[in-house]
């Protein structure tokens, strides 16, 4: 996951980056775990499965994060144009009252 993503996420690397790639190595993880594919075999299917079932006890904002971290990984993957539209629910905008 680092290799896929090391240099697709914008922003610097002692903040923002270090989180998502926390983050995708979570997602990463559970995904093996669960389907026994690595980041080059994921499918529509293997993100949406993960937003709705291994985020819903997380928080709005927290859901949202995860969102984004899989944003980058599907545009990592070349995959945003097809996979996007496809991705969309209750993880995508948090309130402001739930924002961090």
């Amino acid at each position: 996951m680092q290799k896929l993503l090391a240099r697709k996420i914008p922003g610097r690397k002692a903040t923002k980056v270090k989180e998502h790639l926390k983050r995708a190595n979570t997602v990463a993880s559970v995904l093996y775990r669960r389907f026994q594919v690595g980041p080059y075999q994921y499918q529509l299917k293997h993100m949406r499965w993960y937003l709705t079932i291994q985020t819903q006890h997380l928080k709005p904002g927290t859901r949202y994060r995860h969102w984004l971290t899989l944003r980058y990984i599907i545009n990592a993957l070349d995959k945003e144009d097809q996979w996007e539209p496809h991705l969309k629910g209750s993880w995508q905008q948090p309130t402001k009252k739930d924002s961090v």
